[in-house]
């Protein structure tokens, strides 16, 4: 989330200066009272459409996270945009070298997109000091690993045997 939220998608004229209209927003905040509160995804495919969102990756998290499919009844959908500067600071793999001491799987969708989850994969990978097993799922995009059984089914088999040998007991 923090690299997506440093990118040009999100800070298109660099981190410093999104933190520097977050910093106006939030006084704006404090002077007149009202929170700010922005759209995580559109709510509908007619809304991303008619906002010009084509992408794969974007129209899929629509039809995931805002349809029975993936949704929560209790999900707003919204969220504060006073925690944007939190999500530009954050980063995932900070301490990755030091602390993630265990056998590591990383699984990943093969076709890359605009979440970055397949390159932000690779970075765990190459990060990590005990490596043990990189599978990628050729054909899967981001969401598609959530639910789609042709995807899922490999991962979950790759998984099982991985726990096997990496968790049994001694």
């Amino acid at each position: 989330m923090g690299e997506s939220w440093r990118s040009s998608g999100f800070s298109p004229n660099g981190p410093a200066a999104a933190l520097d209209d977050l910093a106006d927003a939030r006084t704006r905040e404090v002077e007149d009272g009202a929170l700010t509160r922005v759209n995580w995804l559109p709510d509908t495919l007619e809304d991303a459409a008619a906002a010009g969102i084509t992408d794969i990756d974007n129209v899929q998290a629509v039809t995931y996270y805002r349809t029975p499919r993936g949704g929560n009844e209790h999900s707003t959908n919204r969220r504060l945009s006073r925690s944007d500067s939190l999500l530009i600071g954050y980063d995932a793999f900070h301490l990755v070298d030091q602390l993630l001491t265990q056998p590591l799987q990383v699984i990943l969708a093969g076709r890359k997109g605009i979440t970055g989850s397949y390159e932000a994969g690779m970075k765990l990978w190459d990060m990590a000091p005990n490596p043990v097993d990189l599978m990628i799922v050729e054909g899967a995009g981001h969401y598609e690993m959530y639910d789609v059984p042709e995807y899922v089914d490999q991962a979950v088999d790759r998984l099982a045997d991985f726990y096997e040998q990496h968790l049994a007991a001694v």
